[in-house]
């Protein structure tokens, strides 16, 4: 008789790695012990042995990691495999970690790019905007809409690669999906990013040239050449220390501080 892992073992497995994949992070196994952690219900519906039920934990131990959201996939994946070892395939202890292996690179990429590069901001600049108008209404519907969103594209996407199998997500990344959603994702998170520092970064300056009766703005003269010239500089600078100079963040924010003391204390912006 074969084994069928039923939906609730899934969704337990799942919420397990929802709710425990960065508890326990090292140097030497990442989120492998957290993996494991997440399989226990799997192997423990699949396997009766004592000894079979060691050796699929321990074969989960290694390292491993990934972004966790998007990730979970990979967990619906191994589980699919599990499935199948444990009803007579040829699946052994590489296989399966070859496979986890192959896929933590490009879901972290996507999952980075989502989740950290897109979701967050979209969802932070509407925050904002509700912010500015109804207060605290902002920071709850962010504390609101991002984990509900969470859950249910994480949920969805651990059942997509159980039910996928391995030659699924093999179609997937071997027709260069992948690549062309992580493409389009980086520019999405690009736009979002533009428009949040030309809506929220206000650099003006205040320096004029007076000769008789004629007045000459410096703000007015840049705004005839590009409005928000300024904030743009800014942003450009912000990036320039950040991406090629490699400045850690604290320095940037230390340089900006000193940066909009000295130009206010000398009237300059």
């Amino acid at each position: 008789m074969s084994k069928k892992l039923s939906s609730k073992v899934l969704f337990k497995s799942w919420l397990t790695w929802f709710f425990f994949n960065g508890s326990s992070q090292s140097g030497e196994r990442m989120q492998g012990i957290a993996f494991a952690h997440s399989m226990i219900p799997i192997i423990k519906a699949l396997y009766d042995k004592e000894e079979d039920i060691c050796a699929a934990l321990k074969r989960h131990l290694v390292l491993f990691n990934v972004e966790p959201q998007i990730g979970s996939v990979i967990n619906g994946v191994t589980a699919a495999m599990e499935e199948q070892r444990a009803n007579g395939a040829e699946i052994d202890d590489d296989a399966i970690n070859t496979v986890k292996v192959a896929l933590m690179g490009p879901l972290s990429g996507i999952g980075d790019t989502l989740v950290s590069g897109t979701l967050i901001p979209i969802l932070l600049s509407i925050a904002l905007g509700i912010t500015n108008s109804l207060g605290l209404v902002g920071p709850l519907f962010y504390f609101v809409a991002y984990p509900i969103l969470t859950i249910l594209y994480s949920w969805y996407l651990y059942k997509f690669g159980y039910d996928a199998g391995l030659v699924g997500i093999q179609n997937i990344m071997s027709n260069g999906q992948l690549n062309s959603l992580t493409d389009s994702l980086s520019v999405l998170g690009l736009l979002v990013m533009g428009a949040l520092s030309a809506t929220y970064i206000n650099i003006t300056s205040p320096l004029k040239y007076t000769s008789g009766k004629m007045v000459l703005s410096l703000q007015s003269i840049l705004d005839k050449i590009m409005p928000g010239i300024l904030p743009l500089l800014m942003v450009g600078l912000v990036w320039y220390l950040l991406s090629i100079r490699k400045k850690s963040p604290l320095w940037v924010m230390g340089f900006i501080f000193i940066f909009a003391l000295i130009g206010t204390a000398l009237n300059i912006f």
